[in-house]
């Protein structure tokens, strides 16, 4: 009796060791999926920063440019004003 017990118990024991197997296989496999996501996610944001420095410098081009064309017609303006006032 105490065999048949214990051959009950090592069964128990089994189903249980591959359900466990079972439950840790999966959960490797979600780890498995969320660290090649992460990796993705961390490429993307790289992609992002880059861009965003381009997107910067292009900017800093713009005002410069701006700045530029507000001299101009800065001198544009004074001129015409002198030439109004000669007039």
């Amino acid at each position: 009796m105490q065999t048949k017990a214990i051959k009950n118990k090592i069964k128990e024991k089994i189903v249980l060791d591959k359900t466990n197997q079972n439950i840790i296989a999966a959960l490797n496999a979600k780890i498995e999926k969320l660290e090649t996501e992460l990796s993705e996610i961390k490429n993307i944001e790289k992609q992002h920063a880059y861009m965003n420095g381009l997107m910067h410098k292009e900017i800093d081009k713009y005002k410069q440019e701006i700045f530029t064309l507000k001299k101009e017609n800065s001198i544009f303006k004074e001129n015409l004003q002198a030439e109004l006032l000669r007039k």
